[in-house]
């Protein structure tokens, strides 16, 4: 029987990259930022995005930031024109109806499977984020309020156990993430501050916590309806009242008076 080498025995090498890094974790990496960047609105709608930039700044070739890139798009977080290149998606205010019609669903949907899938530990996790969601509104720290309210709904998703539904509802997240960014900025420049709005998201997601443990989806499915109603007319509150919002954003609330279905 033929005798196997030392170096039979080893773990093949990682494979790596022309600049040393493990392939595929450029493009994470690339991606990983920028959707972050996007998301916190330091890359803003319609911004464009330089891959020779991007090649620069990551030092990876262009092949991993053309993957981001096109995982971005996926996202929903970034676009491509033939005469422009990538860019930030646009924030179409006169989609909001639509967003929060697939909202109102998928999130209806997430939490009554995430009743008969969550773990305990599903439940500590978010237990963990709502209270860090409530010292943020207590501090007025708008960033840490929004990361802290997007993290929960995304540990929903994952205690549902369905990566389709997931991936759906993610997409709709992250816009509205975007849409809550540009809120909560607006509110820290007004001292009138609406505290009980934010306390009521907060005992909303306390509430699903405790219906999530009773494992009781009826319920859930009428609280979810509330929760998305909450968001959706603090949204048409703000575009009425904030005059720097651009007219033809502003189209819809004069023109859709209906709520979500």
């Amino acid at each position: 029987m033929a005798s196997i080498s030392e170096s039979e025995t080893q773990s093949p090498p990682t494979v790596r990259g022309k600049r040393g890094r493990p392939r595929g974790s450029g493009t994470q990496l690339v991606y990983t930022k920028l959707r972050e960047e996007i998301l916190r609105l330091v890359l803003k709608p319609g911004d464009h995005i330089d891959e020779v930039l991007l090649e620069a700044r990551f030092k990876v070739s262009r092949t991993p930031i053309r993957e981001a890139l096109i995982r971005l798009q996926a996202d929903g977080l970034a676009r491509f024109a033939p005469n422009r290149g990538h860019y930030v998606s646009s924030l179409d205010f006169a989609e909001i109806p639509k967003i929060f019609e697939a909202l109102d669903v998928l999130q209806s949907a997430i939490l009554q499977i995430a009743a008969t899938r969550r773990s305990e530990e599903h439940l500590d996790r978010m237990k963990a984020v709502n209270e860090e969601y409530r010292e943020a509104s207590e501090k007025g720290d708008h960033t840490a309020m929004t990361e802290a309210n997007h993290a929960f709904h995304l540990i929903t998703a994952e205690a549902a156990g369905n990566r389709i539904l997931s991936s759906a509802y993610e997409s709709v997240l992250n816009f509205n993430l975007r849409v809550t960014r540009l809120i909560f900025e607006t509110a820290a420049r007004d001292s009138n501050v609406p505290t009980p709005y934010y306390n009521r998201i907060y005992d909303e997601h306390s509430e699903m916590i405790e219906l999530l443990s009773r494992r009781d989806s009826a319920k859930l499915a009428e609280l979810s309806k509330e929760h998305t109603n909450l968001f959706y007319g603090k949204i048409r509150r703000f575009l009425q009242s904030n005059a720097a919002v651009d007219v033809a954003f502003r189209s819809f609330v004069d023109d859709d008076q209906s709520e979500p279905a």
